[in-house]
């Protein structure tokens, strides 16, 4: 992270030259292109409320307890946990689509008491390894996860669906919504309770 920030100061002092330089190095260096999964609990500010800080803090960790595995799982590495979200990013779309349909299983058929929303979106950001990422693919997955999809939902982006790949073994329901102002296509994936899939078996 440090270097990172090294090279974001240096980019903030830079002139137009030196600026196309430092931009390119820090693409060079942290940029990625892979598929990232965000995922948000459900009706957080409402447990609270509710039940308090302290046991909605215990479904954090068991969130966090279910989803790890998962995701390492079908080839994917956790970015973060950030309060009741998480990232996690995966070489290809059908990686996360896939891990994404094992954590709504798991959490329904462990009887788990809470339930999450999730988006996966496709693209080229910036990646710090263990610490964070930055970048469109990264806004738009986690809008979707945070404010569009509902509680069990999985969303995927227009480039998320396109490298699916024909052997994804679930149906896909297009819809149009609003993200951040602007309407775009995404795809509800329609899965249902059984066996756990893995990308990786």
């Amino acid at each position: 992270m440090q270097a990172f920030l090294a090279l974001v100061d240096r980019l903030n002092g830079a002139g137009a030259e030196e600026r196309a330089r430092v931009e390119a190095e820090i693409w060079d260096r942290f940029g990625v292109e892979k598929a990232l999964l965000a995922l948000d609990m459900s009706q957080f500010s409402l447990s609270v409320r509710r039940s308090g800080i302290l046991p909605y803090l215990g479904l954090i960790r068991r969130m966090q307890m279910v989803t790890a595995p998962i995701v390492q799982r079908h080839g994917g590495a956790v970015v973060k946990y950030s309060a009741d979200n998480m990232i996690a990013i995966f070489d290809t779309a059908a990686d996360a689509a896939v891990a994404a349909v094992a954590i709504n299983r798991a959490i329904v058929e462990g009887g788990e008491r809470f339930q999450v929303a999730i988006g996966v979106d496709h693209g080229r950001f910036i990646l710090i390894d263990g610490a964070d990422c930055y970048g469109d693919a990264v806004n738009v997955s986690c809008k979707l996860g945070e404010d569009v999809a509902a509680a069990g939902e999985i969303l995927l982006t227009a480039a998320a669906r396109e490298r699916l790949g024909e052997a994804f073994p679930h149906p896909l329901k297009e819809q149009r919504v609003s993200v951040s102002g602007l309407e775009v296509r995404v795809f509800a994936v329609e899965y249902f309770p059984g066996r756990i899939e893995s990308s990786h078996e």
